[in-house]
């Protein structure tokens, strides 16, 4: 059963980055809820949330399901109409996704992308949201229930690696590490024959990213999804056709971001590079 609970909630947490809904149980909790509802919703539910706490309701009794370490779920709610999710799976993994929301005020509903949610309480620093369904992780079909998740108010200002990489980013230099110390060099290695002239990345909120490769006439796109782990630094770019790449990546006090690799020569060495890129 805790098994099946928690495939439940990692299920929950996977489908609510994309707006759609699903949880699970544990241990017996009484939620602490502040019935209190700022008004408009619309204008006091704007900035970024963390999720704390999750709930079900069984046999009439409210209980806790912890959150696992190293997992989570955060929503930034724009003046704009769009609402960003970001989700760290259990891997330290975090992916992006974006929508739309909007308020039913007279029923204190919520819209988040395509779920819509029961606003249980709200203040100026905690946020409690309730539905009435989920998705059940081993068949795949809608069960009712009552569900509650808490969330707590962040400070927007503090970025994470994630939402640091949104954006485009050009070509600038190239690095090799030799003897311990980063040289800078021309781009590429043209002693081995393999030369870039140019790249450059564009990471979407939406969970999408381009890769540009141009090396002499010869240009590369690539369309991928991507992943990053805030911790490590460590991306993950992925074509539709599952093609895995996997780079690792830091974003300077300069505002420059490094892209961390290595190649192997003909003779069976391995050389370490890195490149910066710029906005």
């Amino acid at each position: 059963m805790n098994r099946i609970r928690k495939r439940l909630l990692f299920l929950f947490l996977v489908c609510i980055a994309m707006g759609i809904l699903n949880i699970g149980c544990s241990d017996e909790a009484t939620p602490e809820s502040d019935d209190k509802i700022l008004k408009p919703v619309a204008e006091n539910v704007i900035g970024k949330w963390s999720m704390k706490e999750s709930y079900k309701k069984l046999d009439g009794k409210w209980v806790e399901d912890p959150i696992p370490e190293g997992q989570g779920q955060t929503y930034t709610i724009r003046t704009d109409g769009t609402v960003l999710s970001a989700f760290t799976a259990p891997d330290g993994y975090t992916k992006l996704n974006l929508g739309e929301w909007e308020t039913d005020e007279a029923a204190n509903k919520l819209t988040l992308g395509t779920m819509t949610v029961d606003v249980l309480s709200l203040n100026a620093t905690s946020f409690e949201m309730g539905y009435g369904e989920a998705l059940d992780a081993e068949t795949g079909e809608l069960m009712d229930g009552e569900f509650r998740w808490k969330y707590s108010r962040m400070d927007e200002t503090q970025k994470t690696l994630a939402e640091k990489l949104i954006g485009k980013w050009n070509y600038s230099k190239s690095y090799e590490k030799i003897n311990g110390e980063w040289v800078e060099i021309h781009s590429g290695m043209q002693d081995e024959g393999w030369f870039l002239a140019e790249t450059a990345f564009l990471f979407c909120e939406d969970g999408s990213s381009t890769a540009y490769g141009r090396s002499g006439e010869h240009e590369i796109t690539l369309n991928m999804y991507w992943y990053v782990n805030n911790a490590t630094g460590e991306l993950r770019m992925v074509t539709k056709d599952g093609q895995t790449t996997e780079l690792n990546v830091a974003i300077g006090v300069d505002g420059t971001l490094s892209v961390f690799y290595n190649i192997e020569l003909s003779t069976g060495q391995t050389r370490e590079f890195k490149d910066v890129l710029i906005r």
